[in-house]
């Protein structure tokens, strides 16, 4: 007859063994994934390596280069036209605000922006 301890170890032992089996699938399947994902970022990565934009470095940008640069990056241009047309001069002049406090843009890009906005 075998002994209540006994059964207890070995029950213990398969359970043990079952989660070492399950770290152990969930693991590689972790490994896989992650090398999935860096070959994508390197492939994407080396993509704009052989394409890089055409744009000046900052430094070389004239006040009025960079606010027509920060009003086309204000624009969203996933919006419809109606949802464009929506837009307020206020609510565009609020964000334009939003970005000098943040440093974004400069004193001058704020008022050259503005003033574009006004003039529509």
């Amino acid at each position: 007859m075998v002994s209540g301890n006994f059964l207890f170890v070995i029950v213990l032992i398969v359970v043990v063994v079952a989660l070492v089996i399950w770290i152990a699938s969930i693991s590689t399947r972790a490994k896989r994934m992650s090398a999935a994902s860096d070959a994508r970022l390197a492939a994407q990565l080396q993509e704009i390596a052989d394409n890089p934009p055409v744009t000046k470095p900052f430094d070389q940008e004239t006040p009025a280069e960079r606010s027509e640069a920060v009003i086309e990056a204000a624009s969203d241009d996933d919006l419809t036209p109606a949802q464009v047309e929506s837009r307020t001069k206020a609510e565009r002049l609020t964000e334009l605000a939003e970005l000098h406090d943040k440093g974004a843009i400069t004193d001058e890009e704020l008022a050259a922006a503005r003033a574009r906005i006004l003039a529509e």
